[in-house]
């Protein structure tokens, strides 16, 4: 009887490896993993290896469950069971001394640098700072300024005009201009554009939830919003449920906020939250959170009398949109909201970077500037002295 628990134990996971290497074809790595938590896609290599490793270890599991099926004893099984256990703890030893804190890495997180913990939003800008960055590294150097609110600004000591016609950019990195001059950056661009004042209050890394607080928070702040332009990007589905912050969740059909994990352990965070893969569960219920989360920023923008946008920045030459291949997404979130899809080609990324170069910003502007034109000329007129 034990060698049969024992075998079957083993059995199991050998199972559901082979399995997924059956079912892990390219339709399916792009649904859950690409599209959901990606930026950019990995290295062609990626799904072969994945299939191949888990068809290896499937295998060698299974060699293992016939090896244990013919000479497995109590105290071997007892022996394996604690060594099971004693890896366990010292993978998690491991993470704890090795692995370094994010502004300590050779390319760190702009985010990291540039700002702080915040209780509401999970991390934020300092204000009144200026900073080049980032301090080494490869990435593309940029002076970042930060004004009185803890948003991206043309100078530390800018100051907004809280009584002029106002479009409020939100999202994460892209949004915030990462790697750009600020004059580069598509906000700086459509100021010019449009000719009305452009506050930017994205934040590098933010998932839906942390860039619609940051709107909402920004919105009483106008007497004159004219719009809330937010950037939304697949690769937030995957950050909208990470549990690692406080964030917001669907509960009994309602928006509540959620405190972040209290669990202690390093590998549990690994396997929740740093894994880039969503199962078809979270992938719909990041989907239902993300269209509650957009629903709620397009009816506070409403709600002040601003029109909702939602920009999508994708990578890749100009084509239809269900030939995209977040084309599931972007009907799941946005088919009733106004949203523009802006293709952005490859060559117009910073190299080594997965973010718009200022030729792939000034797209992003130029297709924020069409939809938001005939708005603005309006709001100009008739707010004009």
């Amino acid at each position: 009887m034990l060698r049969r628990i024992f075998c079957l134990t083993i059995t199991a996971p050998a199972a559901a490896l082979l399995w997924f290497a059956a079912i892990a074809n390219e339709a399916w790595f792009e649904r859950h993993v690409v599209v959901p938590a990606y930026r950019l896609p990995p290295p062609a290599w990626t799904l072969p290896a994945l299939r191949i490793g888990a068809i290896a270890l499937g295998i060698a599991l299974v060699a293992c469950a016939v090896a244990a099926g013919r000479r497995a004893t109590p105290g071997g099984v007892v022996r394996v069971a604690i060594a099971l256990v004693l890896s366990i703890g010292a993978s998690e030893l491991i993470l704890r001394i090795f692995q370094r804190p994010e502004a300590e890495k050779p390319n760190p997180r702009l985010e990291w640098i540039l700002g702080v913990e915040d209780p509401r939003t999970g991390w934020a800008f300092v204000p009144r700072r200026t900073m080049l960055l980032p301090p080494r590294g490869t990435q593309r150097r940029a002076l970042y300024s930060i004004d009185a609110h803890g948003d991206r600004a043309p100078s530390q000591d800018w100051l907004e005009d809280p009584r002029a016609p106002t479009v409020i950019i939100t999202g994460e990195s892209t949004a915030v201009g990462h790697g750009l001059q600020w004059q580069e950056t598509f906000a700086a661009r459509l100021a010019d554009k449009l000719q009305v004042q452009v506050v930017n209050v994205a934040e590098g890394g933010y998932g839906s939830d942390q860039a619609h607080l940051r709107a909402v928070d920004a919105l009483p702040r106008f007497a004159h919003p004219v719009a809330v332009v937010t950037l939304v990007l697949p690769v937030q589905l995957h950050r909208n449920i990470q549990d690692d912050r406080s964030r917001l969740a669907v509960r009994d059909g309602a928006l509540v906020v959620e405190p972040r994990s209290r669990s202690p352990f390093r590998l549990r965070q690994v396997f929740v939250d740093e894994i880039p893969y969503l199962s078809e569960a979270q992938l719909q219920r990041s989907l239902k959170l993300t269209r509650k989360i957009l629903l709620a920023t397009a009816g506070a923008a409403r709600a002040r009398g601003a029109l909702p946008l939602f920009v999508v920045p994708s990578v890749g030459p100009p084509r239809p949109l269900d030939t995209h291949p977040e084309a599931f997404v972007l009907h799941a979130l946005l088919d009733d909201l106004p949203h523009v899809v802006v293709d952005i080609d490859p060559s117009h990324l910073i190299p080594r970077d997965g973010h718009p170069d200022p030729v792939g910003a000034g797209r992003i502007a130029d297709a924020i500037a069409a939809a938001l034109e005939p708005l603005t000329t309006r709001a100009g007129q008739l707010r004009s002295p």
